[in-house]
C-alpha cells in the first residue's frame, strides 16, 4: 500500500494553537468588551439609549480597536516565529522533514486564522444583535460588513509586515522593533525630508505637502485617522497597501527559503542589508538633529552642527546594534563615507536653492493664482463661509506676482514676534496643468512697498468677498442674527425679522467693501454677530466696530443699538494695572473716561503698557482685561502714575 504524506501538518498546528492560541482569545474577548457588550448595554438602558451612536462601529472606542489591530497581529506574528531567534530550536524545527516553504506557510495561515476567528465571531453576534434584538436603527449590515472588511484587512497587514521584519532579524527584541520602525519609516521619512526641506529652501510649502499625503504613507497612522475621524478610505490607497502586502508576503517568503539559520543572534540576518539598516537610522537622526536645533535656533551654524552631531550619533547606535558592542572606533571609514554624501547633498541643495526661491512662473503661463491663507486653500481648519480666491485676471495676477517677489526678498520670521505679522500661502495653477506653490511668514512693519501691496490686494472686492462669510452665504439661509457688544459690557440681542436681516446683511457687506485694509490690528473691534443658519456650521461669526456706519444705522432703525453701544456715562470706573501689577489706578473723571475708552486696544506685550478693567453703571461687565499704551494715558494720569 503506497505511503501517502499529507499536505497539512495537524502536530505543528497544533503546536502554533497551544503557543498563541490565548491570545487570539484575549483578542476575542477585547473586541466583545468594546462593541456587542457596549451595544447591549447601552441600548437596555433607556437613558444611555438616547445618547448611542448610529452608523460606523468605529465610533465605539476608536483608539482602542486601533490599537489592538496594530499590537495583536505584531505579537501573534513574532510568537509564532520566536524559534528564528534561538539557535538550537531553530535547529531542532528545520530539522524536521518539512520543507520551508511549507513550514512558512503553515505559521502563516494559522496566524491569519487565528486572527480572523475573533473578528468574524464578532461580526456575528453583532449581525446576529441587529436580526433579533431590533437594534437595526443604530447600524446596519453594511456598517458591520465594512467594520469586518476593515479591521481583518489592517490586522492581516500588519502581521505580513511583522512576519517580514522577522525574516530580517534574529533577535526576539529586534524583530518587535524593527516592525514599528519599518511600518512608520515612509510617513516619519517623508515627515523629516520635508521639514528640513523647509530649512533649506525659503518659501517651501511645507504645510501643502505634509496635509497632501503624510498620513497616507503608513498603515498606522492612516487607519487612526480613519478610526477615529469619519471613516473615508481611499481606493488608491487601499490598493497600493494590497499591492505591499503580497508584496511583503512574497519577499519574507524568499527571505525565509534563503535564510541561513545560524544567523540566530544578529540584529540584521542578511549582510546586504547591513548598510541599508546603518545609513538609514544615521540618515534620520541627522535630520532629526538638525530640524531640532532649528527650532531650537533658527540660525543655519546650528543646523549644520545638528546634522552633523544627529548623523554621529545615529551611527554610532546603528552600528553598535550591528556589531553587538560600542567598540566600533574601526568601522569610522562608514561613517566618512556618509560624510562625503552629506556634503554632496548640501553642495546639490546650495546649487539648486537660488532656482527654486527664485522662481517665480510668467503671468501669461498662469491659467490662476490662489492668494490667501493655507488652511482656507485646503478646506481643512479654515474659517467657516471663507472660500478660496483664485485671481484669473492678468493684472491681477501681476499684483499677486509683485507681492510675491517682494515676499521673496522680505526677511523671515522665525519664533516670536509682535506687529503686523502676515502668513502668505501662493497657488500658481499653471495652463500646462502643474503647479507652482510657495508659502511666505513676514512683517509688514519694515517694508513699505511690501505693505502697499498686500493692503492693495486686501483692498480688492474680490478678497473681501472670499475672505468674509457674509459674501458667502445667501440671506434667505440666515433664520437670526445674534449681535453682541465685545470685550467692555455683556449685551446682546437677537434679530429674526426677515426683513431686518436682508438688511442687516446688505449693510454690512457694504461695510466691509468700503472699509480700509490699513486697520490697526491691535484695535478692539467693538461688537461682533453670529449668522444663524440651518446648515452644518450652524452659524458665522464677524466682528464690526463704529466705522461701520451702514450697519450702525441699521441697529439704530432697530432699536437695538442703544443696548449695544459702551457711553462713557455707562462707566463708574476704570482700573488701570501696570504690566508687572504692582501699581493700580483708579480713574473716575469722566474726560479721562472717555479718552481712554477711545484708546483702548488689546493685549500689549510692551512694558510701559497698563492692564483695562472697566466698572459699568448699566450693564454687566465682562471682565476681559483690555491694554492701552502708556503713551495714549491721558496727561493727568501720566501725571499721577509719576507723582
Amino acid at each position: 500500500m503506497p505511503l501517502k504524506t499529507s499536505l497539512i501538518k495537524k502536530q505543528l498546528i497544533n503546536f502554533d494553537i497551544r503557543q498563541v492560541g490565548w491570545l487570539s482569545v484575549l483578542y476575542f474577548l477585547a473586541l466583545f468588551f468594546i462593541l456587542p457588550l457596549q451595544i447591549i448595554i447601552q441600548y437596555t438602558d433607556p437613558q444611555s439609549r438616547q445618547y448611542m451612536e448610529k452608523g460606523d462601529l468605529f465610533v465605539y472606542s476608536p483608539d482602542i480597536q486601533w490599537i489592538l489591530s496594530i499590537t495583536v497581529p505584531v505579537l501573534l506574528a513574532i510568537l509564532l516565529f520566536r524559534y528564528l531567534h534561538k539557535k538550537q530550536v531553530s535547529d531542532f524545527v528545520h530539522s524536521m522533514p518539512i520543507k520551508r516553504v511549507s513550514l512558512f506557510h503553515h505559521h502563516l495561515i494559522t496566524g491569519m486564522v487565528l486572527l480572523i476567528i475573533p473578528i468574524l465571531l464578532n461580526a456575528l453576534l453583532l449581525l446576529a444583535l441587529r436580526a433579533f434584538a431590533d437594534i437595526g436603527d443604530y447600524f446596519t449590515a453594511m456598517h458591520v460588513l465594512a467594520w469586518l472588511g476593515v479591521l481583518l484587512f489592517l490586522n492581516i497587514l500588519m502581521l505580513l509586515a511583522t512576519v517580514f521584519t522577522g525574516m530580517i532579524t534574529g533577535m526576539f527584541s529586534m524583530h518587535f522593533i524593527l516592525t514599528y520602525i519599518f511600518v512608520l519609516l515612509p510617513a516619519g521619512l517623508v515627515l523629516l525630508v520635508l521639514a528640513n526641506m523647509s530649512i533649506l529652501f525659503v518659501g517651501f510649502p511645507v504645510e501643502y505637502y505634509l496635509e497632501l499625503a503624510i498620513h497616507k504613507f503608513s498603515p498606522i497612522s492612516y487607519f487612526f485617522v480613519n478610526f477615529t475621524a469619519t471613516l473615508n478610505l481611499s481606493w488608491i490607497v487601499m490598493s497600493a497597501y494590497t499591492v505591499a502586502g503580497i508584496l511583503l508576503y512574497l519577499a519574507a517568503l524568499w527571505l525565509y527559503v534563503h535564510r541561513r539559520m545560524e544567523a540566530t543572534s544578529q540584529a540584521i540576518v542578511y549582510p546586504f542589508m547591513q548598510p541599508v539598516f546603518r545609513y538609514g537610522v544615521t540618515f534620520c537622526f541627522m535630520m532629526a538633529g538638525g530640524y531640532y536645533f532649528h527650532v531650537a535656533s533658527s540660525s543655519f551654524g546650528w543646523v549644520l552642527f545638528g546634522y552633523a552631531v544627529g548623523s554621529l550619533i545615529g551611527f554610532i547606535i546603528a552600528e553598535a546594534i550591528l556589531s553587538k558592542t560600542w567598540r566600533i572606533y574601526n568601522n569610522y571609514k562608514s561613517y566618512l563615507a556618509f560624510v562625503i554624501f552629506l556634503v554632496v547633498v548640501m553642495v546639490a541643495a546650495n546649487l539648486a536653492k537660488g532656482n527654486y526661491e527664485n522662481k517665480l512662473p510668467s503671468a501669461d503661463a498662469v491659467k490662476q493664482v490662489y492668494f490667501g491663507d493655507f488652511y482656507n486653500y485646503t478646506g481643512e481648519m479654515g474659517d467657516p463661509g471663507i472660500k478660496p480666491l483664485y485671481f484669473t485676471d492678468k493684472k491681477d495676477i501681476e499684483l499677486v506676482q509683485e507681492l510675491h517677489r517682494q515676499a521673496i526678498e522680505a526677511p523671515e520670521i522665525d519664533g516670536w514676534y509682535e506687529g503686523d505679522l502676515r502668513t502668505a500661502f501662493f497657488v500658481y495653477e499653471m495652463k500646462n496643468g502643474s503647479k507652482v506653490v510657495r508659502s511666505y511668514t513676514y512683517s509688514l512693519d519694515d517694508d513699505p512697498e511690501l505693505k502697499k501691496l498686500q493692503y492693495e490686494i486686501e483692498g480688492l472686492n474680490a478678497y473681501k468677498h472670499a475672505n468674509n462669510p457674509v459674501f458667502n452665504i445667501a440671506s434667505s439661509e440666515v433664520y437670526g442674527v445674534d449681535v453682541q457688544s465685545n470685550n467692555i459690557k455683556q449685551s446682546s440681542t437677537t434679530i429674526s425679522d426677515p426683513e431686518l436681516i436682508d438688511r442687516l446683511i446688505e449693510a454690512v457687506r457694504k461695510d466691509i467693501e468700503l472699509a480700509d485694509p490699513q486697520t490697526d490690528l491691535e484695535e478692539v473691534r467693538t461688537y461682533s454677530m453670529d449668522l444663524l443658519t440651518n446648515k452644518d456650521q450652524g452659524y458665522y461669526y464677524l466682528e464690526f466696530d463704529d466705522s461701520y456706519k451702514n450697519t450702525i444705522n441699521v441697529l439704530e432703525d432697530a432699536g437695538v443699538y442703544e443696548d449695544l453701544r459702551v457711553y462713557p456715562d455707562d462707566i463708574s470706573s476704570i482700573k488701570l494695572e501696570d504690566f508687572e501689577r504692582n501699581n493700580t489706578v483708579t480713574v473716575e473723571n469722566r474726560k479721562d473716561i472717555e479718552y481712554i475708552l477711545n484708546h483702548v486696544i488689546y493685549y500689549s506685550e510692551n512694558e510701559d503698557s497698563y492692564y483695562v478693567r472697566f466698572s459699568l453703571n448699566r450693564g454687566q461687565s465682562m471682565q476681559d482685561e483690555l491694554s492701552i499704551e502708556y503713551d495714549d494715558l491721558p496727561e493727568s494720569i501720566k501725571n499721577q502714575l509719576e507723582e
